[in-house]
């Protein structure tokens, strides 16, 4: 659609004017605040009721003083032709709406818009679908301003419509041509990359989460392993001879008749004497109790010790892994450099056609060298952009390497204090000595009341021998009791070491999972950076001058969307004026290529602009020159 007369009456700050434009380039002359801008905007309102800038609630009226005219009409009449080379006229006219109620002053109500296709007057729904069929409002946009599309487009919008315009890469396009990626194919299992690595990522924060707590649980199991000081066997036989002989004791105090009177006096003996045994117990109860807690303490501060010495070998391992990746990437720099340098010093042959050996014509030999020269420059810059993708790569697995480094260091010194905090434990549980029953006060105090009791008794009127065997059978009972209490912590002990083993089972499972997982992770990350080069050089394939960064590679390896505009390797928000005018003509020659329509391309301040690259739509530069005190088309 080529641009062939644009009228103006009443619009913004031209009161009536005319520019004759004959579908051809043109130049509009003007000085500051002369309305070029305007011309822009009439043709943006005229088609889509919005201005330059995308605004639909912009001042349309002429003003005076600052005041806009009433009761005349806003009108931008535009006359078109297709490329077939029919043509067609359009006419948007705002006018304002009055009432005169009865006996009252006229006053303005509203507006309204009319609308006209070939000086025919439609309903506005009808002139919408005339212009929708033409060009979108969207894709109008698109290829009529060459800023938009880098500056006024989101970098999501962007992305999407380069691969809609370019066609995606697909998994297995990228996996086909890369053959130490085609492991991937039986590891995906029918998912896309993308979708196997989200559940990679899940599976490996699971099992670092319980990896995390394997420790923990190992270390709370083994705090409640009581402390045995008699095997196990000799304890099983000490308890069947208790049996036996509390079993003949019993049997010889059946036969004792059962007349014998037990004076009170025995019975308090009795009592004391099993409160003595009781508070025995509870001094060397509490003395176990205390071992038992001494022990756990430095036992766990020994395993802190060994995580973290585990931890610093594992980032050790890594870091020789990192180092073996920056090697290979300087192989592949110095290859990249070689292949650059025995290419870069070829030379264009001035006399012979390499192909068929015959002279070349005079008249050809000057371009076809142009050509070669134009052919090896792109060459070496593709060649460079490889080399400085191995060389941001080799820069990313230092950075790594430093960051480990780091990390080591801290471990080890972290792994010092957790030494100095285990010895320290484990000196405290070593100091600490078995009391002596005997000097405990509350003990003394008791036996001086056995011994006041006992005193009480009169020889003649004591019959030892019944109360000798229940004294002799409570003292085995007792014994047993504590042999039996014995043997239970060996049980106790063999659950939590079979605990203990299913967890470090558990622990090794969990570490091969995770290295199956990395393995993938990685294969994973080298496919997406094969997939970033494919999908780069198929996009930057449909544009001469622009080229597109789609990913970008962060410190720890993996890589996020984006979609920036380069030319030369210099980001746009980097280029001066003229670069971003001409990569914003390149990506309009493209759009206009796959969109398969055309319209008139606006460039404001055309002036800061010495040279524009070719155009394959009609061009209108607006351009500031002081000279012009009114606008002119030329």
């Amino acid at each position: 659609m080529k641009l062939l007369k644009l009228s103006l009456t009443n619009f913004k700050s031209i009161r009536q004017s005319s520019f004759e434009f004959d579908g051809e380039n043109k130049i509009i002359f003007g000085d500051n605040a002369t309305g070029k801008t305007t011309i822009f905007d009439s043709m943006c309102w005229l088609l889509f009721g919005k201005d330059s800038l995308d605004r639909s609630d912009f001042e349309i009226k002429t003003l005076v003083n600052g005041e806009p005219i009433h009761k005349v009409n806003h009108e931008v009449e535009g006359e078109f032709s297709n490329n077939d080379g029919t043509q067609f006229t359009l006419k948007r006219v705002y006018r304002e709406k009055y009432s005169n109620p009865r006996g009252g002053d006229t006053k303005l109500t509203g507006h309204t818009t009319d609308y006209f296709i070939n000086e025919v007057p439609v309903k506005e729904k009808e002139y919408k679908a005339y212009i929708n069929n033409l060009i979108s409002d969207d894709v109008f946009k698109l290829i009529t301003n060459p800023l938009y599309f880098n500056e006024q487009y989101s970098w999501q919008n962007r992305r999407k419509l380069l691969l809609e315009m370019c066609g995606n890469v697909d998994d297995e396009t990228v996996i086909r041509n890369h053959g130490e990626l085609r492991k991937l194919l039986s590891v995906l299992n029918g998912r896309t990359v993308e979708e196997h690595k989200k559940i990679v990522a899940a599976k490996k924060t699971a099992i670092n989460k319980e990896l995390d707590m394997i420790p923990v649980r190992i270390d709370e199991a083994i705090r409640n392993k009581p402390e045995v000081q008699s095997d196990k066997d000799k304890l099983k036989a000490d308890i069947e001879t208790f049996n036996t002989g509390i079993n003949q004791l019993e049997e010889e105090a059946a036969v004792i008749k059962n007349g014998l009177k037990e004076t009170e006096v025995k019975s308090k003996i009795r009592n004391i004497k099993r409160t003595i045994d009781e508070r025995r117990n509870q001094v060397l109860s509490d003395y176990d109790k205390e071992k038992t807690r001494l022990r756990g303490e430095y036992e766990f501060s020994l395993n802190q010790l060994k995580a973290i010495e585990q931890e610093r070998d594992r980032l050790a391992d890594h870091n020789y892994e990192t180092g073996r990746n920056i090697e290979r990437e300087n192989k592949r720099i110095e290859k990249l450099k070689e292949e650059f340098n025995a290419f870069n010093i070829q030379e264009f042959d001035d006399v012979n056609c390499p192909t068929c050996g015959q002279p070349y014509p005079d008249d050809k030999r000057e371009s076809l060298k142009e050509a070669f020269n134009m052919q090896k420059a792109t060459n070496l810059e593709e060649w460079q952009k490889l080399i400085d993708s191995a060389e941001n790569m080799k820069r990313s697995y230092i950075e790594q390497e430093e960051i480990v480094a780091v990390k080591i260091d801290g471990l080890t010194n972290q792994a010092e204090e957790q030494q100095r905090d285990y010895e320290r434990k484990f000196k405290a549980y070593e100091e600490l000595e078995q009391p002596d029953v005997n000097r405990d006060s509350v003990y003394m105090d008791l036996q001086a009341q056995l011994f006041l009791l006992e005193s009480e008794l009169d020889d003649t009127d004591t019959t030892n021998s019944y109360e000798s065997i229940n004294k002799d059978i409570d003292e085995m009972k007792a014994k047993r009791t504590q042999l039996v209490d014995e043997l239970n912590k060996h049980e106790l002990i063999e659950t939590i070491d079979e605990r203990v083993k299913e967890l470090e089972r558990k622990q090794q499972q969990l570490a091969n999972d995770k290295n199956e997982l990395d393995e993938a992770m990685f294969l994973m990350d080298e496919f997406i950076k094969a997939k970033v080069d494919m999908l780069e050089q198929s996009i930057n394939s449909h544009f001469e001058y622009a080229r597109f960064k789609m990913f970008n590679v962060l410190v720890n390896g993996n890589i996020e969307e984006c979609c920036e505009t380069t030319y030369k390797g210099v980001p746009y928000r980097s280029m001066n004026n003229a670069a971003r005018m001409n990569v914003g003509l390149d990506i309009i020659n493209a759009l206009t290529k796959y969109f398969k329509v055309d319209a008139p391309v606006f460039i404001d301040n055309a002036e800061a602009v010495t040279s524009f690259i070719p155009c394959h739509s009609q061009v209108i530069q607006l351009f500031v020159d002081a000279t012009f005190k009114e606008l002119t088309v030329a």
